[in-house]
């Protein structure tokens, strides 16, 4: 019986994939939904985290000031993202758009 479903499963991945040469225009697509992709999960990691942190972890009643720094560069992070991640999506269809054929 696991030999059967052993040689079905051979036999149906036993033919080659057909080769998909994609072109310049779904390449740079493919780039942009994956750069995008990235940095929605870091911008989504880091807003759990600090969540995380202000609901979860017992804070002293004073800051310590690495800890200060630290989330003033996470901020700052977190604020490049966003913008970055708007602008991705804004920009998306501006620049690679195809010039219309000349006469």
């Amino acid at each position: 019986m696991v030999a059967q479903f052993l040689k079905q499963i051979l036999n149906t991945n036993a033919l080659p994939r057909p080769l998909v040469i994609k072109t310049p225009e779904q390449q740079h697509a493919g780039l942009i939904v994956f750069v995008g992709r990235l940095m929605a999960i870091c911008f989504s990691f880091t807003v759990m985290a600090f969540i995380y942190g202000i609901l979860f972890v017992d804070q002293p009643t004073e800051q310590a000031p690495t800890d200060a720094q630290l989330i003033d560069l996470l901020s700052t992070l977190l604020v490049f993202l966003t913008g970055t991640l708007s602008g991705l999506v804004a920009s998306n269809g501006l620049k690679s758009k195809s010039n219309p054929p000349s006469e």
